[in-house]
């Protein structure tokens, strides 16, 4: 049995006319002879794979998938010209192969490092190389029909893995242990891991569950919610503290399905639930039915964020809102794709406008150092009417 055979069995890929679709965008957009890209998450929106190579796009031809490892399965995987290459020493000789002698090169400056520039440069020594992340960015942020429906099977991925949380948690288990039932429960369903943040850090994450005090523990991902982790090697995400009767638990996971994922967040724990806890939750369901009105194709993203923080400091828990004094992040929404940072993003002083179609995930948390933290996070896809959220799994704050 060959290995197409085999894989066809397996695994499914992107249509060809999704990335021919897209292909046509980004030539488009491009203001170069040719765009070269590097970034695996762009690779793979582009060429359906994310075997190792380069994408080559000339602003006027064809597009080729130049592959280090592992050629065949690429071939599978991409529906363009997969083309075997030794190394990057060999790039520039394989590219004029392809009767292609580009002036100026566009790729992803924002994500490459300086060692792999340097040997770009040696293998087009005559070209000038120009930026074109944000043109990348601004494509893929705009979702079709096909990746709205991958999506959808996202969030029925992570969806599962909460309800089976629910069903597990008890008095003196561990954070990790819950955490594992997650994991394992996002597994079975065909959870990828693979979550990838462009230009950031998110080290072996797929979501963690965290209770009481460990929720409004700091460490170093932007993010409101960290935890305490494992050890200093792994400094945030699930500990093993036990988890007890009335504090908060949160469930804040992604749900991974062909290269794209959702992001959710959940409330609940073991009765009872502190009334402090319970008026912070209802200004966050406040937020979200303000998020579900307003969050609408032709608003801009910055009046969004400005309307939340209203909402926000309105209450009597303003100054924990996304963190606490010192430890705050300025985002409530980032937008989600093949990356947990795609485009668009509701933060402080960021004007976007919002256009149908995209989706974004909405966080608006509450931290109280040294007793717990509550939130809500919903992935919503824009609509000219307003955001209609993937992730429809039960908002209330849940008692057990």
């Amino acid at each position: 049995m060959g290995m197409g055979e085999v894989l066809s069995r397996c695994v499914n890929r992107v249509p060809k006319e999704e990335l021919e679709e897209r292909v046509k965008g980004l030539k488009g957009a491009l203001e170069a002879d040719a765009a070269l890209l590097i970034h695996p998450p762009d690779i793979y929106y582009y060429a359906g794979s994310k075997q190792e190579g380069f994408f080559f796009v000339p602003k006027d031809g064809d597009p080729a998938f130049l592959v280090i490892k592992h050629v065949e399965r690429a071939r599978w995987e991409c529906p363009f010209n997969v083309v075997p290459l030794k190394s990057v020493k060999a790039l520039g000789e394989a590219v004029s192969e392809l009767g292609c002698s580009p002036k100026s090169i566009g790729t992803e400056l924002d994500v490459i490092t300086l060692a792999l520039f340097n040997r770009l440069k040696k293998a087009f020594p005559d070209a000038e190389f120009v930026d074109i992340s944000q043109k990348i960015r601004a494509q893929k942020a705009v979702k079709s029909r096909w990746e709205i429906e991958v999506l959808k099977r996202c969030s029925e991925i992570v969806k599962g893995a909460y309800q089976a949380v629910l069903e597990a948690v008890r008095e003196g288990m561990s954070e990790i242990e819950l955490n594992a039932i997650a994991v394992a429960e996002l597994r079975k369903r065909g959870h990828e891991f693979g979550e990838t943040m462009r230009g950031g850090r998110m080290e072996g994450f797929a979501g963690h569950i965290l209770s009481g005090e460990a929720a409004a523990f700091p460490s170093y991902m932007n993010a409101p919610l960290n935890g305490i982790g494992l050890s200093p090697a792994m400094p945030a995400g699930p500990s093993f503290k036990k988890i007890e009767k009335g504090e908060p638990i949160l469930f804040d996971f992604f749900g991974t399905h062909m290269g794209y994922l959702v992001d959710m967040t959940r409330t609940f724990g073991l009765s009872p639930i502190p009334q402090k806890m319970e008026d912070a939750y209802k200004v966050v369901e406040e937020i979200h039915a303000y998020l579900k009105e307003n969050l609408k194709a032709g608003a801009d993203a910055l009046d969004v964020f400005n309307g939340v923080l209203e909402i926000a400091n309105k209450s009597p828990f303003a100054e924990n809102f996304m963190g606490y004094p010192g430890n705050k992040v300025n985002f409530i929404g980032h937008g989600v794709g093949t990356e947990i940072n795609d485009f668009p993003f509701l933060a402080k002083g960021l004007s976007m406008e919002l256009k149908e179609n995209m989706v974004i995930a909405v966080e608006p948390k509450f931290l109280f150092p040294g007793e717990g933290a509550v939130g809500l996070e919903n992935t919503y896809i824009i609509t000219k009417e307003g955001a209609v959220s993937l992730t429809d799994a039960p908002e209330e704050l849940f008692e057990k």
